[in-house]
């Protein structure tokens, strides 16, 4: 593959991978409480045994989560996500891996090191400019096996450009705005009394 075809895979990486930097205000005190490794695992075989509760409406899930945490605050944690999923994208195109840790679950991870590493090799940048983001909203919900899932889907406008070593254009424009659509997955251990949020996978449009 090129230089030209991985830089445009890099720009759909975004696009696709386009939540979570220690929010601002109260948002931060969830991400504090965030699980390692389990909810991926744990909620995916869930799902193909049949045994995770799934629900698809953006009031149905608030009503399900609130099974396992009656606090549950449904327009909090949107109003924190939007501004997370700007957040952890800058950390992406900053190549900053240390924040990445922090919010991400092992695979997400993964998949951003590889990026970051390939976009080093051939000494890019990566410049990333967040016009809006339009729409936060949750699209779907699971419970099973001591996890919870909250599938949250984001309309945003960017500026998304990626620049060679001597400052030339890759990749994107500039003077571009670019709509891009992700749907992102977030799971916690429903069993803590803290509630940690991961985020544990991503898709793209």
């Amino acid at each position: 593959m090129n230089e030209t075809t991985d830089a445009n895979s890099q720009i759909l990486l975004v696009a696709i991978i386009a939540l979570y930097w220690a929010m601002l205000g109260s948002w931060s005190q969830l991400l504090s409480r965030w699980n390692e490794e389990k909810a991926k695992r744990e909620t995916a075989s869930a799902r193909r045994d049949g045994s995770a509760e799934h629900t698809s409406s953006a009031d149905t899930p608030q009503d399900a989560l609130r099974k396992v945490d009656p606090d549950f605050d449904l327009a909090a944690f949107l109003s924190g996500a939007k501004r997370a999923y700007e957040a952890i994208l800058r950390a992406f195109a900053d190549s900053d891996i240390q924040t990445l840790q922090r919010l991400v679950g092992p695979e997400v991870l993964a998949a951003f090191e590889r990026e970051i590493v390939k976009r080093r090799d051939r000494q890019e940048m990566l410049e990333l400019t967040f016009i809006s983001t339009d729409q936060a909203k949750v699209v779907d919900a699971f419970l099973g096996n001591g996890t919870a899932e909250i599938v949250v889907q984001y309309v945003s406008d960017v500026v998304s450009v990626t620049r060679s070593a001597n400052n030339a254009v890759v990749a994107g424009d500039p003077r571009q705005i670019v709509e891009m659509i992700d749907t992102w997955t977030f799971a916690c251990e429903t069993q803590s009394k803290k509630r940690n949020w991961m985020l544990i996978a991503t898709e793209g449009e």
